[in-house]
């Protein structure tokens, strides 16, 4: 019988090479030709010839390479004397040693202004003595083993490259990691491509624009590139339409999609647009398996950040990337006028107490699950005893029999308001400010903007205690809804069957609808917890210092 053997599994190799072998790569720079041995563990020799690709030196006019020379004990003869050392910039000779003797040296070059800046190191006085070392190694002749360890060229050691303002770029006595995180983290050239549907009235527009604010609160320069790709949502929010651009000149790119549409990146916006590029995904997934046909995007990022840890487990079980957790900054101008007014613009009933729910039926209605909502507050019994129901919905067109149950379900339930208008952000806020309590019965979330915005208007929420927004709502500063989990039985849009969500308890939804109803200063307290948790975890500043650190570290890639 023939054996039978499985393949072998092969990764693809990583593009960073550590300082050993004489090579080193990193994005911004790479070194060759530079060893380390034990005759001098705090330097680093060279065989012949030696290049430095130097990192972006914005501002700097000249390097400072300093080294010793230390006598071999081994060396003799022809070998004796220490080698002498020819430096150039970019192919152009500008000094060097000659004869050195022992003990300590140090030389100063300027530097051209300009991006790429490539530093030569040539030994001189070493063509006998390397002729010796490679008859050496090809012959195997005897005579001639001594010369193969170069004990000449071993006593010219480089200990570090500076700039010439004293700070070190590379200190070889680091030989594990001889590049300065330090320096690169100082002179990092942070800056983002924000890259999404900056205009469209939808959550992944809004995750867009939330890293806008936060990357403008930690003071990160940021161009914004709309999507080219389509969008099914109205593009009407025009925050920062004066921004937009289609140039993407910074070194990162942060590109907000659903991760299947990657692939049409490069048929939009050309295979430029990402190459040279760090580029980051930005994926919002609301399941804890993340779909096996969706890895192939991957192949277009070299990272992945995500609003909520939620996201990011479910995407790190199946990602070759890194996986970062990025939450979205919550923070807008909150609403100016009455409360009085602000029900009147809306038509919503003076005087009640109005639990609001809203979602997007172009997000699949069955995860957002508004009918738990309806059944919740049908079993408060407070239909038409002071409270009311509102329900703001989007995108009905071509959602129709989704919409047409949703009336049907609210037709025993007085004083319910329905509207299906599309409102502008500042409506939007405008409208979670009007009500007074914000209930999110959903199956399962990414992280939950409209809880989040509520919450930083000071409202109660009501909300299940599952997936991204159990790690914000607590029994603290809001009501979590125990919810058991179920296996789908069916496909909805991406969420497959087989896949697990949530299932909240209506009832205790409607416990808490009571309570809330029956006890305004609970409400308010719960209500300024709330305020106080997005603030503190989630404000634009909190955000953009993530952002920052992370590309700080970028840098030293």
């Amino acid at each position: 019988m023939r054996a039978s053997f499985a393949p072998e599994l092969r990764m693809p190799s990583s593009p960073r090479t550590p300082p050993a072998g004489g090579a080193f790569s990193r994005r911004f720079t790479t070194y060759t030709g530079l060893f380390f041995d034990t005759f001098d563990a705090n330097s680093a020799w060279i065989r012949e010839t030696a290049t430095v690709r130097l990192p972006p030196l914005t501002g700097v006019g000249g390097v400072i390479i300093s080294g010793h020379v230390q006598v071999h004990p081994e060396a003799r003869g022809v070998e004796t004397a220490a080698p002498g050392l020819r430096l150039s910039v970019n192919g152009r000779r500008v000094g060097g040693l000659t004869a050195p003797t022992a003990g300590p040296w140090e030389v100063r070059i300027a530097l051209p202004s300009q991006e790429t800046v490539e530093l030569g190191l040539d030994l001189t006085g070493v063509s006998l003595t390397n002729f010796l070392a490679w008859l050496g190694r090809t012959t195997g002749l005897g005579a001639w083993q001594r010369f193969r360890t170069q004990n000449k060229n071993r006593q010219l050691r480089i200990t570090t490259i500076a700039t010439d303002a004293g700070e070190v770029i590379f200190d070889f006595s680091r030989r594990d990691a001889p590049y300065s995180s330090d320096y690169a983290r100082r002179h990092a050239r942070l800056g983002l491509n924000i890259v999404g549907f900056l205009t469209a009235e939808l959550g992944l527009g809004e995750s867009a624009r939330c890293m806008v604010r936060a990357a403008d609160a930690a003071r990160i320069p940021a161009a914004l590139v709309p999507l080219k790709l389509n969008c099914k949502n109205r593009l009407g929010d025009q925050t920062y339409a004066t921004r937009l651009q289609d140039e993407n000149p910074h070194g990162v790119n942060v590109v907000h999609l659903d991760p299947p549409a990657s692939r049409d990146i490069d048929h939009h916006h050309g295979k430029g647009f990402r190459a040279g590029k760090y580029n980051i995904g930005y994926f919002a997934w609301e399941l804890p398996e993340f779909p096996d046909a969706w890895v192939p995007a991957f192949d277009y990022y070299d990272e992945i950040w995500c609003p909520s840890d939620f996201s990011a487990a479910a995407i790190g079980l199946k990602s070759p990337l890194p996986v970062l957790t990025m939450p979205h900054a919550i923070e807008f101008v909150p609403p100016a006028g009455a409360g009085g007014a602000l029900r009147a613009k809306f038509n919503l009933p003076p005087g009640h107490f109005l639990f609001l729910t809203l979602f997007d039926l172009n997000s699949y209605s069955a995860r957002k699950n508004p009918r738990a909502v309806i059944d919740a507050f049908r079993q408060s019994g407070l239909a038409g005893k002071g409270a009311a129901l509102v329900l703001k919905v989007q995108n009905v067109i071509g959602n129709e029999a989704d919409f047409a149950a949703l009336q049907a379900s609210v037709r025993d339930l007085p004083g319910t308001v329905l509207t299906t208008e599309t409102l502008s952000r500042a409506d939007i806020y405008a409208l979670e400010q009007a009500c007074d309590c914000f209930v999110s019965l959903h199956r399962s979330e990414g992280f939950g903007l409209a809880v989040a915005e509520c919450m930083f208007l000071g409202k109660p929420v009501i909300s299940t205690d599952w997936s991204a927004t159990a790690e914000f709502v607590t029994r603290d500063n809001g009501c979590p809804v125990r919810a058991k989990l179920l296996t789908l039985e069916q496909n909805h849009g991406p969420y497959a069957k087989g896949s697990i969500w949530a299932d909240p308890d209506p009832a205790q939804a409607a416990e808490y609808m009571r309570a809330l109803f029956a006890d305004r200063t609970l409400a308010a307290r719960l209500g300024a917890a709330a305020k106080e948790t997005i603030a503190t975890r989630f404000a634009p500043a909190v955000i953009g210092a993530r952002y920052r650190r992370r590309l700080e570290s970028i840098a030293t890639f």
